[in-house]
């Protein structure tokens, strides 16, 4: 029985911790109540918040920001006019063609 109201403590601390909640307050909430405070942390929201992948990090690359050189096939910006990976001189797209990825010309370096 006591191994039991353990593995729910330890079910507890683990749940609210993946919820973004106190691991720590969860286990002492999981010894006092057992299965109960495992109940209630299912049951309440999650407090997570974002990642800083969903969120838009202007550093992370994009299709909108970002297209591959031609050569080496590294992201590189859109308005790049030299590939820093492998110094390919790239033509940079006008505005308009953003929506095509691969717009980009070669030019001879």
């Amino acid at each position: 029985m006591v191994y039991i109201w353990l593995a729910f403590t330890l079910l507890t601390a683990v749940a609210a911790s993946s919820r973004g909640r106190s691991f720590f307050l969860w286990l002492l909430f999981g010894l006092i109540f057992g299965i109960f405070a495992l109940i209630l942390v299912l049951i309440l929201p999650s407090q997570k918040r974002d990642l800083p992948s969903q969120k838009h990090d202007p550093s992370v690359p994009t299709p909108e920001t970002h297209v591959r050189c031609p050569d080496c096939q590294e992201l590189v910006l859109w308005d790049a006019r030299k590939c820093k990976h492998c110094g390919c001189r790239l033509i940079p797209p006008p505005r308009e063609a953003k929506t095509d990825r691969w717009a980009f010309l070669k030019s001879k370096p």
